[in-house]
């Protein structure tokens, strides 16, 4: 029977596909009962609180342990040789080179469980167009490389990610080494000043990444992999990031009424908010945003903030611009 057709017996059969909605829904309960990650989930919260060390230390605790790693997974893979439409119940991420499946997701942790295609990674150097970047995540990660894949990774270096973080005090990246990785491999990752780049595999690579938000940077970086220079810089405060994407739907939305909302996010303790803030605020009404944009180029206490408010201020005053006529600048810390 080719799959074609047992798809379509599947999708004509409403016993079938609720059959497995039951299967998904069953592996959902059992996989919060799993003892492993019931385990992991009391060391987590006897962990020091707000500690990142103490987190990964508890991730650790699972990462290393193969028998707990298989009682994690065992579930969904029992669950999919059963049942061929069965979806694990697992939120999923993927980039243009590997995917993933989410096994824990605590306010403190969460662990992927990915795959990297030797494929996907050599597409991505062939067919890239243009400049590649080398990204600092800003968090504290730990992986474990159960099939490393033959892998060739580089490591970087650069300013460490700090609340005052800077274009002009960003420097350059470096590179620190290149090396092969190694199946069984941990190693910890500090995001807010180091990097890898898998630049090679043999094979496809899985592997587990544990993650902690504590202590993270308030920005992620990307420098440019040719002149090693900041390109620019995005926010790891989930708050912050929809905070920017509402106020740039109240401007799409031309919600002039909303602008206390605007003013008041101007004060926010994040200058990439309060410079973002400010960019929407002038479209949506740069009468009112003005006397704002001439105290940000006055006193904002981030320097890129003031820098990119008065270059805004010399376009708006040069032959009698207004803020329809020209997009403010962008900061790029």
């Amino acid at each position: 029977m080719i799959a074609e057709e047992r798809l379509a017996r599947w999708l004509g059969n409403p016993e079938a596909q609720a059959k497995t909605v039951a299967l998904s829904e069953e592996v959902s309960r059992d996989s919060r009962r799993q003892t492993s990650l019931v385990r992991l989930e009391a060391d987590l919260a006897a962990a020091e609180t707000g500690s990142a060390e103490a987190a990964l230390a508890a991730a650790g605790t699972f990462l290393e342990d193969d028998d707990a790693i298989a009682a994690a997974i065992a579930p969904h893979v029992e669950a999919a040789r059963a049942d061929p439409f069965f979806r694990p119940p697992l939120r999923h991420g993927s980039s243009e080179v590997h995917t993933g499946l989410l096994l824990f997701d605590q306010p403190s942790l969460s662990i992927f469980l990915s795959v990297a295609t030797a494929e996907a990674v050599a597409a991505k150097r062939v067919f890239r167009e243009g400049r590649a970047s080398i990204t600092f995540p800003g968090t504290l990660s730990l992986y474990r490389f159960l099939k490393a894949g033959g892998a060739t990774v580089s490591i970087w270096e650069a300013p460490k990610i700090e609340a005052g973080f800077s274009v002009e005090g960003s420097g350059h990246c470096r590179l620190l080494e290149r090396r092969r990785l190694f199946d069984g491999e941990i190693f910890k990752l500090d995001g807010r000043r180091h990097t890898f780049v898998v630049d090679h595999a043999v094979s496809d690579m899985v592997y587990l990444q544990a993650t902690t938000p504590l202590e993270a940077a308030p920005l992620s970086a990307e420098y440019d992999s040719e002149d090693l220079d900041l390109v620019g810089a995005s926010s790891t405060d989930e708050a912050s990031s929809r905070t920017q994407m509402m106020l740039s739907l109240l401007r799409e939305m031309d919600r002039r009424d909303a602008a206390p909302v605007f003013e008041a996010m101007l004060g926010s303790p994040h200058f990439y908010v309060r410079w973002s803030t400010m960019r929407d605020f002038l479209a949506l009404d740069a009468e009112l945003a003005l006397p704002h944009l001439i105290a940000m180029a006055e006193a904002d206490e981030h320097p890129d903030v003031r820098e990119a408010a008065r270059e805004t201020l010399a376009i708006l005053s040069s032959d009698g611009a207004t803020a329809d006529d020209q997009e403010a600048p962008l900061c790029h810390a």
